[in-house]
């Protein structure tokens, strides 16, 4: 794409037909060595099975394999079908990989790419769906060589009536060639919600998990980024959690909870991997989960992590400004930017995007009569117990259990190794209060645990050094987070990020995605369909709709 993408922020490619790989090796070396490269590369590759790209050689027509492709391909063994969001490059090169029927997929996306890969196609509805992932002036590379495209009259017709102009064939290019240039109007509505706004200013309110991952997610795009909390440090919240667990959701029918949290688990283990110390910050150690009646399921991919560490990885990246101590009491919209005002009306800053991902805090600033969703926010209160130990236990387990409870049995701590058990979920303030009772309540759990790994070690893990951590989460009536854009006033967008009351460590990083990826006008990181189980709006939707009968 040299030349094509000269000076370009961001350059979107889509490959129909991506095989083992080879044009998006192409692309990331291509990219790796322009210096005139642009900041972004988005690449969404389809496929009907999990490519194995591991067989992908240098003698496969590709040149040199970019840098990192051998880790890169460790990340992509065993996909299932679905959406897959692999960053690299620091996140300025992201990967897509959409494994499953491609006219399937290709219903799920809402981006225009620049460049697309493809073959010809089968008949005019798959022909239709690639004319909608394109805008004018799109450029189509087809797996044929130029001159043999005259034999092909069927599919050409198809192209072609799709608003394909392709271009004359020429004896020995390695593939035929076409623009995107239909005789017709292109509608507006093409584009679907997305904001396609460049990188700009943005004020993030909150420095949780969820803020510290959008400010880092909208950093790397070249937003110019402020952070903003009531607290004096990052992660002064549910986020300071001492330790925690990431482990997916499982359901019978692989429900939209499920499925997002599974993407956001290996997305926050691909941060994770780049960004924290691991054994020490992060382990990527897998979790047993029991599951009644008796069961147990191992998840392989899961991990324990220290989130307030992440957070600052997050947060200490270029481009991000934190601002502690400074409660944002007041949004104003003005001459197409927000205005931030903190106590005694203080003026913070202006911002051309703002996304609140303060938790029930929100409510304040938009105010319970913009959006119904924010009336059905309830706080929870979690305790963790943890504590040093006071001798060596022999049957404790060497990896994280998770089920009624969750217990993590070495994490190394300042001065000695830990371990971790809980947490509460108490929607009564008074009762969460009683931090005694709530340790109880966590070795209760522990002890429904034990029975299955044939020892009782409470005793023993309390005769140790014994402390409890408790904060408060903020959890929506169906347990999924609120992400997106909400209607402020005519042209005046606000986006939220919050609810994700005990799942943050699986949910953050791709809501995080989410957001600056609609906010850019780029690929989702997942299906358009379960991005809607995320919209701050199915509150509204849900009540409003008519009973069947």
């Amino acid at each position: 794409m040299t030349g094509a993408w000269t000076n370009q922020a961001a350059w979107t490619v889509l490959d129909t037909d991506f095989q083992q790989g080879h044009h998006f090796a192409s692309n990331w070396r291509e990219w790796q060595r322009d210096p005139q490269r642009p900041r972004m590369l988005h690449y969404v590759g389809i496929s009907p099975f999990s490519p194995n790209l591991s067989e992908l050689t240098l003698g496969d027509g590709v040149g040199d394999l970019p840098d990192g492709w051998q880790v890169f391909t460790a990340q992509c063994k065993d996909l299932g079908p679905g959406f897959h969001r692999i960053l690299l490059e620091g996140g300025k090169v992201s990967l897509t990989l959409c494994i499953g029927d491609l006219q399937d997929q290709l219903r799920e996306h809402v981006f225009q790419a620049d460049t697309v890969f493809t073959t010809l196609p089968a008949d005019k509805w798959a022909a239709q769906l690639l004319a909608r992932r394109c805008k004018r002036g799109t450029r189509l590379f087809m797996g044929m060589p130029a001159d043999h495209i005259h034999s092909e009259a069927h599919g050409v017709t198809l192209v072609q009536a799709a608003g394909f102009e392709l271009d004359a064939p020429a004896a020995g290019l390695p593939m035929a060639t076409g623009t995107f240039n239909p005789r017709w109007k292109i509608p507006t509505s093409r584009k679907g919600p997305q904001n396609s706004a460049g990188p700009a200013r943005c004020a993030v309110v909150g420095a949780g998990i969820a803020g510290a991952s959008i400010a880092h997610a909208l950093a790397v795009r070249g937003w110019k980024v402020t952070v903003y909390d009531t607290a004096p440090s990052p992660a002064g919240g549910a986020s300071g959690l001492p330790a925690g667990l990431a482990v997916p959701h499982v359901s019978t029918d692989d429900n939209p909870r499920a499925r997002l949290s599974r993407s956001g688990c290996q997305l926050l283990a691909q941060h994770a991997a780049r960004l924290l110390v691991q054994g020490q910050d992060w382990d990527p150690c897998g979790v047993m989960e029991h599951r009644p009646p008796g069961n147990t399921l191992w998840h392989a991919n899961a991990c324990w992590i220290k989130p307030a560490k992440l957070v600052e990885a997050w947060l200490a990246q270029p481009c991000i400004q934190f601002v502690g101590d400074c409660p944002v009491t007041e949004l104003q919209h003005a001459d197409g930017r927000w205005h931030l005002r903190g106590q005694q009306g203080k003026k913070l800053g202006q911002f051309e995007t703002v996304v609140l991902a303060n938790a029930m805090g929100s409510a304040a600033l938009l105010g319970s009569d913009i959006l119904q969703a924010l009336t059905t926010l309830q706080p929870v209160h979690g305790t963790l117990s943890y504590g040093n130990y006071a001798q060596t236990i022999p049957d404790l387990p060497a990896n994280p259990i998770n089920g009624v409870g969750c217990f993590i049995p070495h994490v190394p701590g300042v001065d000695a190794e830990q371990w971790f058990a809980g947490s509460t979920f108490e929607p009564d303030a008074a009762l969460a209060a009683d931090s005694r009772a709530q340790h109880a309540l966590n070795m209760a759990r522990l002890r429904q645990l034990m029975p299955l790994h044939g020892g009782n070690w409470t005793d023993l893990l309390e005769q140790g050094t014994v402390k409890q951590w408790s904060s408060t989460r903020c959890v929506t009536h169906d347990r999924m987070p609120f992400v997106g854009p909400v209607e402020t006033g005519r042209d005046a967008v606000v986006w939220l990020c919050i609810g994700m009351g005990s799942r943050g460590l699986s949910f953050s990083a791709l809501c995080a995605e989410l957001i600056a990826a609609r906010i850019g006008g780029e690929p989702l990181p997942m299906e358009s369909s379960l991005s809607r189980s995320l919209d701050v709006d199915r509150v509204r939707r849900r009540s409003s709709a008519k009973p069947i009968g």
